[in-house]
């Protein structure tokens, strides 16, 4: 299971604070903690609002990779994403390429110009998607669009999109049929959620249990990578038994701890 930290987000009250200050370290010591508790990535989002976006990416993105050695997961709008990548040392993940036209073209464009890998959400340009059938559609056009700009499928994580539970019932199983739906309809693409999106509006108590029970079923389904917190221990360990489990490792008493 391939882990991208969520934590460095606009959205989280601690980030949008440093931002807003100027005092950015903060934000470095929420990087250097998620690498240190396991991430393999971490996710910078800046949501598609904030001002002077695009050079508070570039100095993030600067000032992160001097203190860990990650590549990073950027989002925002195609501005503030083309000016991280500008910047970024190796290859960086594109989050956010949906099939909203314009988006979706820009975003490639990037990932092609960058040699970036991609994350494609199975979104129309506005609302969700209702349904396994209308998810992949999407997903084929993203796929291909992305073929046609010679991004090789093994660089796209399909993201299905996950709803809350909360909201719908059905939030898993439906989820569950779409990576599997999209581990057949484009052989060799990776699979991604975003697994904190399950439990929105749930008890704050019962979240990290509903979260780990999610990402278990779905990697049983073929789930490659989540966009977590690595810094729940309940599901981080659970990431690293999959590792483990999946790969057909060698079993080790201390695997937890690496």
């Amino acid at each position: 299971m391939f882990v991208i930290g969520e934590k460095i987000n606009a959205l989280n009250t601690a980030v949008y604070e440093s931002i807003a200050s100027g005092d950015l370290s903060p934000v470095v010591s929420l990087a250097i903690l998620q690498a240190e508790s396991g991430a393999d990535a971490l996710d910078i989002n800046l949501g598609p609002d904030l001002r002077n976006g695009e050079a508070i990416m570039k100095e993030l993105v600067m000032l992160i990779q001097q203190h860990v050695d990650l590549p990073l997961c950027l989002n925002g709008t195609p501005e503030i994403i083309g000016a991280g990548l500008a910047v970024h040392k190796g290859r960086a993940i594109i989050n956010g390429v949906t099939g909203e036209r314009e988006r979706l073209e820009r975003l490639l464009d990037l990932a092609q110009e960058f040699n970036a890998c991609i994350i494609g959400m199975a979104v129309p340009g506005n609302g969700y998607a209702e349904g396994t059938d209308s998810r992949c559609v999407i997903a084929v056009d993203i796929a291909g669009q992305a073929a046609r700009r010679g991004i090789d499928v093994s660089d796209i994580y399909m993201d299905p999109v996950l709803s809350s539970f909360a909201v719908s019932p059905d939030a898993l199983l439906n989820a569950v049929k779409s990576i599997h739906a999209f581990k057949e309809m484009i052989p060799g693409v990776k699979t991604l959620v975003g697994l904190s999106n399950i439990s929105q509006g749930i008890s704050k108590k019962n979240r990290n249990v509903i979260n780990n029970t999610a990402l278990g079923v779905m990697a049983g389904a073929g789930l490659d990578a989540a966009i977590l917190n690595p810094m729940d221990r309940v599901v981080t360990e659970t990431s690293k038994t999959l590792k483990l489990l999946c790969r057909s490792g060698v079993y080790c008493d201390a695997y937890l701890c690496g």
